[in-house]
């Protein structure tokens, strides 16, 4: 897939990042990755990434070594931000800082050393406040620092674009899970969340009615959508990365237990946040018609997944800490 050899990926050691560097390197790619391994660490990258990827320390608002280490680079894949809500909610100034101030470190050595495509993570944030589905046309009023900072970086990729002629495809991803997400511990998607809960035979925490919706991409879909942005020759412009089926959490919760065998009660509890979206569901034209881009893994295939991922721990230590991970948000700051 794609005529780029040698590609740099910022925040490569996260989620949706080192499944993307997967395929990157069946792709034959040569991947450099910079990463700050602040969520989880090395020991969640596989040991085939590990050995095949040039792995950086560092940060990407380090314009010195974004400038060293981008020179010689044929494309960038820059993922390296805070990836949850909560993340915002815990630290906003290191949030803001790091979304804003890396990405312009990113599009500034890219400009200098003359490498001209570029495609990053946006998020799907960016539209609330619309009514769903979401297309990638509507207007952006973003509510909260973490779409805002997105919002920005979009604004800034399309600056360097006229200016300076780098492509910059943005993606906006939906709700990303997958079968690997345990360094994400109480940040992780509500899909590992609650499968984390029911193995362990915790009761699963539901926020609200559970009638709030997502559209849940798999972890694997959503890196090949990326590779395919960064293969496809277009102009800047952004895609929605999701499925365009939207699921309750109800409906999650029961996907969970039909494969588990078991009866699902949850403790339900007020949204604890006052900033939450009730419905996230993507409209996919343009990515499948413009992009050539469509999921492959539905969400009862996910789930098996991620239940068949769960049981591979056997670390006691491991297990509790992923059976608690739910009620991390209860040590966050309300409002």
């Amino acid at each position: 897939m794609g005529t780029y050899r040698k590609v740099l990926v910022t925040g490569g050691a996260g989620f949706i990042g080192r499944n993307m560097i997967q395929g990157l390197l069946d792709d034959g790619c040569d991947v450099t990755s910079i990463d700050n391994f602040k969520i989880g660490g090395q020991e969640y990258i596989p040991e085939g990434i590990r050995r095949n990827v040039e792995w950086i320390d560092g940060d990407t608002r380090d314009l010195d070594l974004l400038l060293k280490t981008v020179r010689g680079q044929d494309a960038v894949l820059h993922l390296a931000a805070p990836s949850s809500f909560l993340m915002y909610e815990e630290d906003p100034v290191d949030g803001a800082s790091v979304t804003t101030h890396g990405f312009l470190n990113v599009l500034e050595a890219m400009r200098r050393n003359a490498v001209g495509k570029l495609v990053y993570a946006s998020t799907s944030a960016v539209y609330e406040g619309n009514p769903v589905p979401y297309t990638e046309d509507m207007p952006l009023a973003p509510p909260d620092l973490k779409a805002l900072s997105k919002k920005w970086n979009e604004e800034v990729a399309r600056q360097y674009s006229e200016r300076y002629g780098i492509t910059a495809i943005g993606m906006r991803p939906f709700s990303v899970y997958g079968h690997d997400e345990f360094s994400k511990g109480g940040y992780a998607n509500v899909i590992s969340l609650f499968v984390w809960a029911l193995l362990h035979k915790v009761t699963p925490v539901l926020w609200g009615d559970g009638k709030q919706t997502r559209d849940f991409i798999y972890v694997e879909d959503a890196g090949r959508a990326f590779r395919t942005a960064l293969a496809a020759n277009l102009p800047t412009q952004e895609f929605n990365v999701g499925t365009g089926i939207e699921t309750t959490f109800s409906e999650v919760l029961k996907l969970i237990g039909d494969e588990l065998g078991v009866e699902v009660r949850p403790e339900r509890v007020d949204v604890p946040i006052t900033i939450y979206a009730e419905r996230l569901w993507a409209d996919v034209t343009r990515a499948t018609e413009v992009l050539g881009f469509r999921h492959e893994v539905d969400v009862v295939e996910g789930v098996r997944r991620v239940i068949a991922a769960a049981r591979q721990i056997d670390e006691p230590q491991q297990q509790e800490r992923l059976s608690g991970a739910q009620r991390y948000f209860e040590t966050l700051r309300r409002g």
